[in-house]
């Protein structure tokens, strides 16, 4: 099944909530200990990177403020490097991180809508 670039920035929007729902609020160590909350949180930043990887660069364009480079490189990480993950980072972008993302992809998912 061929996604469309606007169902994957709904996807990344809809997952950065998940991420927000099992994890925000949890320290690096409430991560560590939760182990079903940090997996799923892990998950849901991996689904976030991929489904922005897949945007192209007309619609990145429209939004240079959104950190995409960062955002795929973290879902590298969590993929190909899982024993070098840094709960610290992660518990951070799930508190600090993702409500400004979605609140930037609102916006590009409201120009995306607009174009079509």
């Amino acid at each position: 099944m061929n996604r469309s670039d606007l169902d994957r920035l709904r996807d990344a929007r809809a997952f950065a909530l998940y991420a927000r729902n099992n994890a925000g609020g949890l320290s690096a160590n409430a991560l560590a200990k939760a182990a079903q909350l940090q997996h799923a949180a892990l998950f849901d930043l991996i689904v976030i990177g991929e489904a922005l990887s897949k945007v192209p660069p007309a619609i990145r364009n429209a939004a240079p403020e959104l950190p995409w480079n960062a955002i795929i490189n973290l879902r590298n990480i969590i993929v190909h490097s899982y024993w070098q993950i840094d709960l610290e980072i992660i518990a951070d972008v799930i508190e600090n991180r993702l409500d400004p993302l979605n609140a930037e992809l609102d916006a590009l998912i409201a120009l995306v809508e607009g174009n079509d």
